[in-house]
């Protein structure tokens, strides 16, 4: 990279975050939710208490989506998912945020019924 490369991903970063340098939507989420999967998404989980998402299954037309959520707020926020997730070690349906801000998950679809983890930071699964 050179140092205009820098300086642009540097100001895409700092207007937007992580997932608009990546071409993902940035979402933030108050509540409880089900999330879609039909595109790649960041989800801010800001609910002032734990916040329940639900992660769907990718299903064949999502192979390859890439999924994010970032705990926005001091609560072990818990991610649910209907198909399984593979960290490496097992799969796991549960995701549990560390309960602070910045604690995060990403997932890619590796197939119609299983979400590979990409990222976990500091979170725990179950």
């Amino acid at each position: 990279m050179n140092k205009q490369e820098i300086g642009t991903l540097a100001a895409r970063l700092a207007n937007g975050g992580i997932a608009r340098a990546i071409g993902a939507d940035l979402v933030s989420l108050p509540g409880d939710a089900t999330i879609a999967v039909d595109k790649d998404a960041a989800y801010i989980l800001n609910k002032a208490g734990v916040a329940a998402i639900t992660l769907p299954a990718p299903g064949a037309e999502n192979v390859g989506r890439v999924i994010t959520f970032i705990a926005g707020t001091a609560n072990a926020h818990v991610v649910t998912a209907t198909a399984a997730l593979a960290n490496g070690t097992a799969t796991k349906t549960t995701w549990t945020a560390a309960a602070f801000p910045g604690s995060s998950l990403t997932v890619r679809a590796i197939s119609s019924t299983l979400w590979a983890c990409v990222s976990n930071q500091l979170g725990a699964y179950a």
